[in-house]
């Protein structure tokens, strides 16, 4: 097995103020899905489809706290 690491930078600040400097959850979310997907193809198993399951569910999640957020003009803000 090659030697893998993670190394995520965050995004510090908003967008709208700071650019694009980092990675946000859904971010981290999908790469793990995308993996875990390359993993199950070869040692497939109830409990990861489950954890796919789950981390779709969790990028759902986060989507609809974006919507929330676009809706109520928050969104790119600090604001709550």
């Amino acid at each position: 097995m090659k030697n893998k690491f993670v190394n995520i930078k965050w995004q510090d600040g908003v967008i709208s103020k700071h650019g694009v400097n980092g990675a946000q959850v859904d971010d981290a979310l999908k790469v793990i899905k995308d993996h875990l997907v390359e993993i199950n193809e070869d040692h497939p198993c109830k409990e990861n489809r489950l954890t796919i399951t789950a981390i779709d569910n969790a990028i759902n999640y986060q989507d609809m706290r974006t919507q929330d957020r676009v809706k109520r003009g928050v969104e790119g803000t600090n604001k709550k």
